[in-house]
């Protein structure tokens, strides 16, 4: 009887145990299938969220969630917007010409003719020394002056800064001599020294339009004297002076009112040279801080019988830089001013 109750004690104590591993198995199966279960909702939920981002940000960009996806790339998508610009009346002014745009993205402002073909005079003299900078680093470097360049340059009755033939003058002094008093023995100088002679220069200067994208010019000399093939247009003469103002050699020069050369053989005392633009504003009394406060810090004069007057200037209003690009000024008074009075009135329209 005894052993028969044992044995009894035995199948319960061994059917709880299983028991027990049955119901141990169940709630490890249960747990496996509610933690798969809510891995599944957290994937659910978050394509969910990645879903209603991209829609959101679709309808952003198209401007109706009911058109088309735009396949614009990531960088076209975050392009900003340029800030408007102000619109400048042209009325009133001296110039059959004149293109105003700001400096940071040309963004255009007033065009009065500005895409039409001009004959750029001087103004041709900013690529010259653009490409001087760009292929003559050491400003100290000294080049002799040409003897043969004089002839043609008097018979022309070319502007000179005054060098002398087999002067030594250094590429800084040059550049002074070319941006200044709009030389252009300095200008020959530079170009054979560069270009291996004027016509390999020109070569360079068409091939720099080009890769400027100035598709309106086209380049016959380094001085800008008349050649019927010799053009520009007001716009395109603006970027060429948005590039140039990337040199910091370039700007601390144009900006000079008075530069004294270093001494030569020549000129012992070296040469004084004054600025065509800003003596002028000196001379007339007239000032280059206007009323509105914008300030007219540099640029580059030309005249001909053919281009009349002309000026590429550069001025600060508000945080701002501004170019202004005019040509043919010709009024019967001849006066020598009406470009620059013409830059004082477009900058003064800065609001």
């Amino acid at each position: 009887m005894a052993q028969k109750k044992k044995n009894k004690r035995r199948r319960r104590q061994f059917q709880q145990k299983v028991i027990l591993s049955v119901l141990l198995v169940i709630i490890i199966g249960l747990i496996g299938v509610l933690g798969y279960q809510m891995q599944k909702n957290e994937k659910k939920q978050t394509d969910g969220n990645a879903s209603a981002s991209s829609s959101v940000s679709s309808s952003s960009l198209a401007g109706d969630s009911s058109e088309p996806i735009s396949d614009s790339s990531p960088e076209e998508e975050i392009t900003p917007t340029p800030e408007p610009v102000q619109q400048i009346s042209s009325d009133g002014l001296n110039s059959q010409h004149a293109l105003l745009v700001r400096e940071s993205d040309l963004a255009e402002m007033m065009n009065l003719g500005g895409d039409e073909r001009i004959y750029p005079a001087s103004m041709t003299k900013i690529m010259t020394a653009l490409l001087t900078i760009e292929n003559l680093p050491d400003l100290n470097e000294t080049i002799t002056v040409p003897e043969d360049i004089f002839e043609e340059l008097t018979a022309q009755d070319a502007s000179v800064a005054g060098f002398n033939p087999y002067e030594q003058p250094t590429v800084r002094d040059l550049l002074y001599g070319v941006l200044l008093p709009s030389g252009a023995d300095a200008c020959e100088t530079l170009a054979r020294a560069v270009g291996g002679s004027e016509e390999g220069f020109v070569a360079m200067m068409n091939q720099k339009a080009e890769e400027l994208g100035l598709t309106n010019t086209h380049f016959e000399n380094c001085t800008g004297l008349h050649n019927d093939n010799h053009y520009s247009t007001c716009r395109d003469i603006a970027v060429l002076m948005s590039e140039c103002l990337k040199s910091d050699t370039f700007r601390e020069i144009v900006t000079r009112e008075v530069y004294t050369t270093e001494a030569t053989a020549s000129h012992p005392e070296g040469i004084t040279l004054y600025d065509t633009m800003l003596h002028r504003f000196t001379s007339y009394e007239m000032s280059t801080t206007l009323e509105n406060g914008a300030v007219i810090e540099g640029g580059k004069t030309g005249f001909t019988d053919e281009a009349g007057q002309c000026l590429v200037s550069f001025a600060e209003y508000g945080g701002e830089e501004y170019i202004l690009v005019t040509a043919e000024a010709m009024t019967d008074s001849g006066s020598a001013v009406d470009s620059i009075a013409d830059a004082s009135t477009v900058y003064g329209r800065l609001q």
